[in-house]
Protein backbone atom coordinates (compact mmCIF):
# COMPACT_ATOMS: atom_id res chain seq x y z
CA UNK A 1 0.00 0.00 0.00
CA UNK A 2 1.62 3.24 -0.85
CA UNK A 3 1.82 5.69 1.71
CA UNK A 4 3.17 9.22 0.82
CA UNK A 5 4.07 10.75 4.13
CA UNK A 6 3.83 14.79 4.42
CA UNK A 7 4.29 14.87 8.21
CA UNK A 8 7.60 15.44 9.12
CA UNK A 9 7.68 19.44 9.65
CA UNK A 10 4.81 19.14 11.34
CA UNK A 11 5.92 16.12 13.73
CA UNK A 12 9.19 18.05 14.46
CA UNK A 13 7.11 21.20 15.77
CA UNK A 14 5.03 19.24 17.89
CA UNK A 15 8.02 16.92 19.85
CA UNK A 16 9.47 20.23 20.22
CA UNK A 17 6.36 21.67 21.97
CA UNK A 18 6.07 18.42 23.78
CA UNK A 19 2.46 18.34 23.45
CA UNK A 20 2.08 15.13 21.66
CA UNK A 21 1.03 12.61 24.64
CA UNK A 22 -1.63 15.56 25.33
CA UNK A 23 -3.33 15.29 21.97
CA UNK A 24 -6.76 14.24 22.37
CA UNK A 25 -7.18 10.69 20.42
CA UNK A 26 -8.47 10.53 17.03
CA UNK A 27 -9.88 7.91 14.90
CA UNK A 28 -10.75 7.71 10.81
CA UNK A 29 -14.38 7.82 10.09
CA UNK A 30 -16.34 7.38 6.70
CA UNK A 31 -16.64 10.66 5.24
CA UNK A 32 -19.32 8.92 2.78
CA UNK A 33 -22.99 10.39 3.79
CA UNK A 34 -24.96 7.56 4.95
CA UNK A 35 -27.82 7.71 2.28
CA UNK A 36 -28.05 7.25 -1.15
CA UNK A 37 -28.35 10.16 -3.46
CA UNK A 38 -26.75 13.31 -5.34
CA UNK A 39 -23.37 14.53 -4.04
CA UNK A 40 -23.79 18.71 -4.29
CA UNK A 41 -21.45 19.89 -6.15
CA UNK A 42 -20.43 23.04 -7.87
CA UNK A 43 -23.12 21.32 -10.95
CA UNK A 44 -25.60 21.67 -7.96
CA UNK A 45 -27.73 18.72 -8.29
CA UNK A 46 -30.59 17.75 -11.08
CA UNK A 47 -32.28 15.45 -8.50
CA UNK A 48 -35.10 16.88 -6.10
CA UNK A 49 -33.70 18.13 -3.07
CA UNK A 50 -34.41 15.42 -0.78
CA UNK A 51 -32.42 13.70 -2.54
CA UNK A 52 -29.08 16.15 -3.20
CA UNK A 53 -26.62 15.41 -0.35
CA UNK A 54 -24.66 18.63 1.15
CA UNK A 55 -21.15 17.35 2.30
CA UNK A 56 -20.20 20.54 4.23
CA UNK A 57 -21.43 18.75 7.75
CA UNK A 58 -18.90 16.38 7.05
CA UNK A 59 -16.14 19.07 6.49
CA UNK A 60 -15.72 19.32 3.14
CA UNK A 61 -16.91 20.37 -0.35
CA UNK A 62 -16.44 18.59 -3.64
CA UNK A 63 -16.02 20.35 -7.02
CA UNK A 64 -16.58 18.30 -10.46
CA UNK A 65 -13.60 19.12 -13.01
CA UNK A 66 -13.68 18.52 -16.86
CA UNK A 67 -12.89 14.94 -17.23
CA UNK A 68 -10.51 15.30 -20.35
CA UNK A 69 -9.87 18.71 -21.35
CA UNK A 70 -10.73 19.12 -24.86
CA UNK A 71 -12.26 15.41 -25.11
CA UNK A 72 -15.42 13.67 -25.23
CA UNK A 73 -15.94 13.86 -21.99
CA UNK A 74 -16.71 17.09 -19.25
CA UNK A 75 -17.26 17.67 -15.43
CA UNK A 76 -19.34 14.15 -13.99
CA UNK A 77 -21.83 14.00 -11.46
CA UNK A 78 -21.14 12.63 -8.31
CA UNK A 79 -23.76 10.19 -6.16
CA UNK A 80 -23.69 7.80 -2.65
CA UNK A 81 -24.82 4.44 -3.91
CA UNK A 82 -26.06 1.25 -1.71
CA UNK A 83 -26.26 -1.59 -4.28
CA UNK A 84 -28.59 -3.17 -2.15
CA UNK A 85 -31.55 -0.88 -3.77
CA UNK A 86 -31.92 -0.04 -7.16
CA UNK A 87 -32.63 3.92 -7.76
CA UNK A 88 -34.25 6.07 -10.82
CA UNK A 89 -32.60 9.68 -10.77
CA UNK A 90 -34.82 11.89 -12.58
CA UNK A 91 -34.05 15.86 -13.55
CA UNK A 92 -34.93 18.02 -16.12
CA UNK A 93 -32.79 16.92 -18.55
CA UNK A 94 -31.08 14.02 -17.04
CA UNK A 95 -32.25 10.42 -15.68
CA UNK A 96 -29.83 7.90 -14.27
CA UNK A 97 -30.72 4.41 -13.63
CA UNK A 98 -28.33 2.65 -10.59
CA UNK A 99 -29.44 -1.31 -11.37
CA UNK A 100 -28.82 -3.88 -8.10
CA UNK A 101 -26.53 -5.33 -10.83
CA UNK A 102 -24.30 -3.35 -12.76
CA UNK A 103 -22.90 -3.80 -16.05
CA UNK A 104 -19.31 -3.84 -14.59
CA UNK A 105 -18.62 -2.33 -11.18
CA UNK A 106 -20.67 -4.33 -8.24
CA UNK A 107 -19.72 -2.71 -4.70
CA UNK A 108 -21.12 -4.91 -1.61
CA UNK A 109 -24.25 -5.09 -0.76
CA UNK A 110 -25.14 -2.88 2.36
CA UNK A 111 -22.05 -0.70 1.85
CA UNK A 112 -22.18 3.04 0.53
CA UNK A 113 -19.75 4.14 -1.57
CA UNK A 114 -18.96 7.48 -4.34
CA UNK A 115 -20.27 6.45 -7.73
CA UNK A 116 -19.52 8.65 -10.48
CA UNK A 117 -21.52 9.44 -13.21
CA UNK A 118 -19.73 10.15 -16.42
CA UNK A 119 -21.45 12.92 -19.03
CA UNK A 120 -20.39 13.63 -22.22
CA UNK A 121 -19.56 17.18 -23.94
CA UNK A 122 -23.14 17.06 -25.77
CA UNK A 123 -24.83 15.98 -22.33
CA UNK A 124 -25.40 12.43 -22.98
CA UNK A 125 -25.08 9.50 -20.76
CA UNK A 126 -23.16 6.18 -21.16
CA UNK A 127 -24.44 3.08 -19.81
CA UNK A 128 -27.52 5.24 -18.62
CA UNK A 129 -25.46 6.44 -16.15
CA UNK A 130 -23.59 3.02 -15.40
CA UNK A 131 -20.29 4.65 -16.75
CA UNK A 132 -18.30 5.21 -13.30
CA UNK A 133 -15.89 7.96 -14.33
CA UNK A 134 -14.86 11.39 -13.08
CA UNK A 135 -12.27 13.64 -11.93
CA UNK A 136 -13.21 15.89 -8.48
CA UNK A 137 -11.30 18.20 -6.17
CA UNK A 138 -12.39 17.36 -2.75
CA UNK A 139 -11.16 19.98 -0.37
CA UNK A 140 -11.17 20.10 3.64
CA UNK A 141 -12.59 22.95 5.75
CA UNK A 142 -10.01 21.77 8.36
CA UNK A 143 -6.49 20.22 7.85
CA UNK A 144 -7.14 16.03 8.26
CA UNK A 145 -4.20 14.68 9.73
CA UNK A 146 -4.57 11.33 7.64
CA UNK A 147 -7.11 10.04 4.61
CA UNK A 148 -7.40 6.64 3.54
CA UNK A 149 -8.91 6.58 -0.12
CA UNK A 150 -10.10 2.65 -1.34
CA UNK A 151 -10.55 2.50 -4.86
CA UNK A 152 -12.90 0.12 -5.77
CA UNK A 153 -12.56 -2.25 -9.27
CA UNK A 154 -10.10 -0.59 -10.97
CA UNK A 155 -9.05 -2.49 -13.53
CA UNK A 156 -6.95 -0.41 -16.03
CA UNK A 157 -4.76 2.36 -15.96
CA UNK A 158 -5.90 5.86 -15.51
CA UNK A 159 -7.45 6.22 -11.98
CA UNK A 160 -5.16 7.54 -8.88
CA UNK A 161 -4.42 10.91 -7.14
CA UNK A 162 -3.34 13.85 -9.23
CA UNK A 163 -2.95 16.37 -6.67
CA UNK A 164 -2.26 16.72 -2.79
CA UNK A 165 -3.11 20.36 -1.63
CA UNK A 166 -2.65 21.48 -5.00
CA UNK A 167 0.71 19.83 -5.35
CA UNK A 168 1.32 17.15 -7.78
CA UNK A 169 2.15 13.91 -5.62
CA UNK A 170 4.59 11.07 -7.16
CA UNK A 171 3.51 7.02 -7.65
CA UNK A 172 -0.03 7.58 -7.11
CA UNK A 173 -1.62 6.40 -10.17
CA UNK A 174 -2.59 2.94 -9.46
CA UNK A 175 -2.11 -0.29 -11.70
CA UNK A 176 -4.63 -2.30 -13.15
CA UNK A 177 -6.10 -4.65 -10.91
CA UNK A 178 -8.10 -7.91 -10.60
CA UNK A 179 -12.44 -7.81 -11.09
CA UNK A 180 -13.85 -5.76 -7.47
CA UNK A 181 -10.44 -5.79 -6.05
CA UNK A 182 -9.73 -2.60 -3.71
CA UNK A 183 -6.74 -0.58 -3.54
CA UNK A 184 -5.83 1.86 -1.08
CA UNK A 185 -3.61 5.03 -0.73
CA UNK A 186 -3.09 7.33 2.38
CA UNK A 187 -2.25 10.64 2.49
CA UNK A 188 -1.30 12.52 5.66
CA UNK A 189 -1.88 16.81 6.30
CA UNK A 190 -4.50 17.01 3.50
CA UNK A 191 -6.11 20.00 2.98
CA UNK A 192 -7.57 18.69 -0.52
CA UNK A 193 -6.71 16.22 -2.70
CA UNK A 194 -8.32 16.09 -6.94
CA UNK A 195 -8.87 12.35 -7.77
CA UNK A 196 -9.54 10.42 -10.87
CA UNK A 197 -11.64 7.70 -10.71
CA UNK A 198 -11.94 5.06 -13.71
CA UNK A 199 -10.77 5.09 -17.44
CA UNK A 200 -13.65 6.28 -20.13
CA UNK A 201 -11.38 5.14 -23.18
CA UNK A 202 -10.08 1.90 -21.47
CA UNK A 203 -8.09 -1.05 -23.94
CA UNK A 204 -9.48 -3.60 -22.17
CA UNK A 205 -12.96 -2.46 -21.60
CA UNK A 206 -13.45 -0.29 -24.58
CA UNK A 207 -17.03 -0.38 -24.79
CA UNK A 208 -17.75 -0.13 -21.28
CA UNK A 209 -14.86 1.98 -20.24
CA UNK A 210 -13.25 1.03 -16.30
CA UNK A 211 -15.50 2.08 -13.71
CA UNK A 212 -14.39 3.07 -10.24
CA UNK A 213 -15.95 3.55 -7.36
CA UNK A 214 -14.68 5.34 -4.42
CA UNK A 215 -14.70 5.36 -0.56
CA UNK A 216 -12.94 7.94 1.62
CA UNK A 217 -11.79 8.03 5.53
CA UNK A 218 -10.10 10.59 7.33
CA UNK A 219 -8.91 11.52 10.92
CA UNK A 220 -8.71 15.31 11.92
CA UNK A 221 -5.91 16.69 12.88
CA UNK A 222 -5.88 16.89 16.40
CA UNK A 223 -5.22 20.11 18.29
CA UNK A 224 -4.66 19.81 22.62
CA UNK A 225 -7.81 20.72 24.79
CA UNK A 226 -7.89 23.95 26.02
CA UNK A 227 -7.74 22.93 29.60
CA UNK A 228 -4.72 21.19 28.14
CA UNK A 229 -3.14 24.17 26.23
CA UNK A 230 -3.16 26.16 29.75
CA UNK A 231 -1.81 23.59 31.76
CA UNK A 232 1.22 23.12 29.07
CA UNK A 233 1.76 26.98 28.88
CA UNK A 234 2.15 27.15 33.07
CA UNK A 235 4.87 23.87 32.89
CA UNK A 236 6.73 25.84 30.47
CA UNK A 237 6.82 29.18 32.82
CA UNK A 238 7.34 27.31 35.77
CA UNK A 239 10.43 25.29 34.10
CA UNK A 240 11.87 28.70 32.88
CA UNK A 241 10.99 29.72 36.28
CA UNK A 242 13.32 26.80 37.75
CA UNK A 243 15.84 27.35 35.68
CA UNK A 244 16.51 31.08 36.29
CA UNK A 245 16.61 30.78 39.97
CA UNK A 246 19.21 27.43 39.04
CA UNK A 247 21.31 30.47 37.56
CA UNK A 248 21.03 32.16 40.25
CA UNK A 249 22.27 29.42 43.19
CA UNK A 250 24.94 28.78 41.13
CA UNK A 251 26.44 32.41 40.63
CA UNK A 252 25.79 32.79 44.66
CA UNK A 253 28.15 29.82 44.78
Amino acid sequence: MPKFNFLATTIGTVLGLGVVAAMPNAHAASLIPSREGEIKTNLGCFVPTTLCIDTTPLGYTVTSLDFDGAGGYGPSRLFVDDRATSNTYVGSSLKVSFGTKDAGTNTGVNEYWLRPVAITESGRLPENGQLEVGRFLFEFTKVMSEITLDFFDVEDIGTGVLLINSSPVGSSMLSAGKNNGIQTLTFYNVKSFEVQLGNAYSSKFPKYGDGVNLGIKGTPKAVPEAGTTLGLGALAVAGMFGLRQRKKSVLAG
